[in-house]
């Protein structure tokens, strides 16, 4: 009967306790962050699940990765969820406002891809291919399939090279790189061209995000000779 009385009062089912008191709801607010990475690094574990099956380096390395050191190659999930547990609240909020004034093509997702290729890639993968998956990823927002030829051209290097003596990209040249990419697939500008005066201070705040080692200084100069790179692809 007291149940009853409740229901009629407007209280929900889940709202309702044992012993017939009506339980707090729950704040919205709380659970927002969560959810937003919950979703993210669903949509991420499904597109390394599909790719798993076609390139066998992509389940070893999800494997057997750790994005906090150990065995050098982090697949794109690893990735994405060390990102996501380490990042500053300054990150997020440059990454909010990157999408709000670039629109779709400066999506989470896509971000964090470029920037895992820009990490994962120097000494590997040659700069102009990275710079080339940003342009296509563009036009097809085709995660899955970047994820795979990123991988395959890996594959390839490394099979030259044992795990000793394999080449490394040095810090200098994969900032310059996450820069790159970030502006040829989110902002769209054209190879050489600076980085735009209302973009520049979020390419910073992402760039640093994937960084953490590199320095301010570091970074900013990434982005201030961006300029001086336009050969390079």
């Amino acid at each position: 009967m007291q149940l009853s009385v409740l229901q009629r009062c407007g209280a929900k089912p889940a709202q309702i306790s044992r012993r017939g008191g009506v339980a707090p709801a729950p704040i919205r607010g709380q659970f927002v962050v969560k959810a937003q990475k919950d979703d993210f690094m669903a949509t991420v574990k499904a597109v390394a699940k599909r790719v798993q099956g076609s390139l066998p380096i992509v389940g070893l390395v999800s494997r057997w990765a750790a994005p906090e050191g150990g065995f050098d190659e982090v697949a794109y999930p690893e990735f994405a969820r060390a990102m996501i547990e380490r990042v500053p609240v300054s990150y997020r909020i440059a990454q909010q406002d990157f999408e709000k004034l670039y629109g779709k093509p400066a999506n989470s997702r896509w971000v964090m891809l470029v920037l895992w290729m820009a990490t994962q890639g120097p000494g590997l993968v040659a700069p102009k291919d990275v710079i080339s998956a940003a342009r296509r990823l563009r036009i097809t927002q085709d995660i899955e399939i970047e994820v795979e030829r990123f991988e395959t051209a890996k594959e390839v290097t490394l099979k030259k090279y044992n795990m000793i003596n394999r080449p490394e990209g040095k810090l200098e040249d994969k900032l310059g790189l996450a820069v790159d990419a970030l502006c040829t697939l989110c902002i769209g500008v054209k190879d050489g061209e600076p980085v735009p005066e209302a973009g520049a201070p979020l390419v910073r705040e992402i760039v640093r995000g994937a960084f953490p080692d590199a320095s301010e200084a570091q970074v900013a100069a990434a982005v201030a000779n961006r300029t001086a790179r336009a050969a390079t692809y």
